[in-house]
């Protein structure tokens, strides 16, 4: 069994392959913390970004208390909405994550 490579001399945008992957795997986090995330007004959610260059992605929320309402394990959220909306969605899709990014960069590569 034998692994051949082929190239036809373009030249591969691997930088441009990988922004998109990451962008992805952000995106999708960002939609999975979304559907946890305690909502009262919607501001918590409209503050939520994900942006992504070629080797690094970060996700966040940037309203006034979207901190807090991350860290306080005591206070009490609708059905369905709990604190630690970011981490647990992380940990919970990690590999659907993971996923996302690979499966773009594999297509912007073809």
């Amino acid at each position: 069994m034998g692994i051949e490579f082929r190239w036809d001399g373009d030249d591969l945008d691997i930088d441009n392959a990988s922004e998109q992957g990451l962008q992805a795997g952000a995106d999708l986090l960002l939609d999975e913390s979304n559907r946890i995330a305690p909502i009262e007004t919607g501001d918590l959610i409209r503050s939520g970004r994900a942006v992504a260059n070629a080797d690094e992605a970060a996700v966040g929320y940037s309203s006034i208390y979207a901190a807090r309402q991350h860290e306080e394990l005591g206070w009490r959220h609708d059905s369905g909405r709990e604190a630690k909306f970011l981490e647990k969605s992380l940990n919970r899709h990690s590999d659907a994550i993971l996923d996302a990014i690979a499966e773009e960069i594999k297509d912007a590569l073809e």
